[in-house]
């Protein structure tokens, strides 16, 4: 009984192990097909073909097109959330908030999946959505920033003012996406300019340096 019992623990882990390479290997397709094609374009078998999986166990993991571009969009904000432009210790706020949206629009450039999932004018409003997983966390990432640098001031809902920052910026880089195909320097100016201004309603020109905060931020 022992035995048998190992071996059914056994046969669980490897087909949940299997499960979730199969997945990834769905994802990662997809990822490659959107750097050759427009989503639009792009069937779910195609995607079984390249990743080398029946389109019979490809519905398994996901029902449909919609679901599978949702997954890799989170997976997608999941890589976003880990970058963070190096920043120089005597920065201003505003020269940190360009300085991030420079880091994103370069991410989004090199990154023909995060440009169209995320951006792109080929996917619904639900697959772009669906990289902010429902929360705020790239408005934390933003408000730590300046947290960690500054003393900042009282606000009644600093991470929501943080992510209404980003999703200004986002508006023009989706902006210049459907125009140009592309996040361009001139609208990543805009987006600043935008964003720098929305901002500045809470932040005033000049902010106090925390004294305990480091010589540089971590690249």
């Amino acid at each position: 009984m022992p035995n048998d019992l190992t071996d059914s623990v056994n046969a669980r882990r490897y087909m949940q192990a299997r499960g979730r390479a199969r997945r990834e290997a769905l994802l990662d397709a997809a990822r490659l097909l959107l750097q050759q094609r427009d989503a639009d374009e792009i069937s779910f078998s195609m995607v079984s073909e390249v990743a080398g999986i029946p389109s019979s166990s490809a519905y398994h993991f996901f029902p449909d097109m919609r679901e599978l571009y949702k997954a890799l969009a989170r997976a997608i904000a999941d890589e976003m959330i880990e970058l963070e432009p190096a920043i120089d210790a005597e920065s201003s706020w505003d020269a940190i908030l360009a300085d991030f949206l420079k880091s994103s629009a370069d991410f989004f450039n090199a990154n023909a999946a995060a440009r169209q999932l995320m951006l792109g004018p080929r996917v619904s409003p639900e697959i772009r959505q669906a990289a902010c997983h429902d929360d705020h966390r790239f408005g934390v990432l933003l408000h730590r920033l300046f947290d960690e640098r500054f003393l900042l001031p009282e606000m009644s809902e600093p991470v929501s003012v943080f992510f209404r920052v980003v999703h200004i910026a986002d508006a023009f880089f989706a902006l210049s996406v459907l125009e140009d195909g592309c996040v361009s320097p001139h609208m990543v100016v805009e987006a600043t300019r935008a964003a720098t201004g929305y901002l500045a309603n809470y932040l005033p020109p000049i902010l106090q340096a925390r004294a305990s905060f480091p010589d540089h931020l971590p690249g």
